[in-house]
C-alpha cells in the first residue's frame, strides 16, 4: 500500500523475464524431456491443417490436466501433455498412414 516501499521493491528486485517468456521456456523445457513429440510433430508437419489440429489437440489436454495454485501448470504436468499428444499424433499418423496404402 505504500508507494515509497512498492518503488523500493521495483529498484532492488531481481531482473527476470516476463511471465509469458517464463511460461514459454518452461514448455521448451518440457519438449525436450519428451522427445517423442519433436518426431511426433515431424511426422504430422506436412499434413493439410496440421498446425490447428495439433492446436486443438494440445488445447483439449490442457483442459483435462490439473493446475497448481499459484504455479499453474507443473513441468512434470507439461512433460505429460506432450508425451500424451506425441502418442495420439503418432497413433493418427499411422491411421492415416494404412488409410493412404
Amino acid at each position: 500500500m505504500d508507494p515509497e516501499q512498492m518503488a523500493r521493491w521495483i529498484a532492488t528486485r531481481e531482473e527476470r523475464p516476463s511471465r509469458e517468456v517464463e511460461t514459454f521456456m518452461a514448455w521448451l523445457a518440457a519438449a525436450e524431456s519428451a522427445p517423442d513429440f519433436e518426431d511426433a510433430l515431424a511426422s504430422v508437419v506436412a499434413e493439410e491443417g496440421a498446425t490447428e489440429r495439433v492446436s486443438e489437440l494440445l488445447r483439449g489436454l490442457l483442459d483435462q490436466a490439473g493446475t497448481h495454485f499459484g504455479i499453474g501448470f507443473s513441468q512434470g504436468t507439461r512433460v505429460a501433455v506432450l508425451q500424451a499428444a506425441a502418442n495420439q499424433l503418432t497413433g493418427h499418423s499411422k491411421q492415416a498412414s494404412k488409410i493412404r496404402d
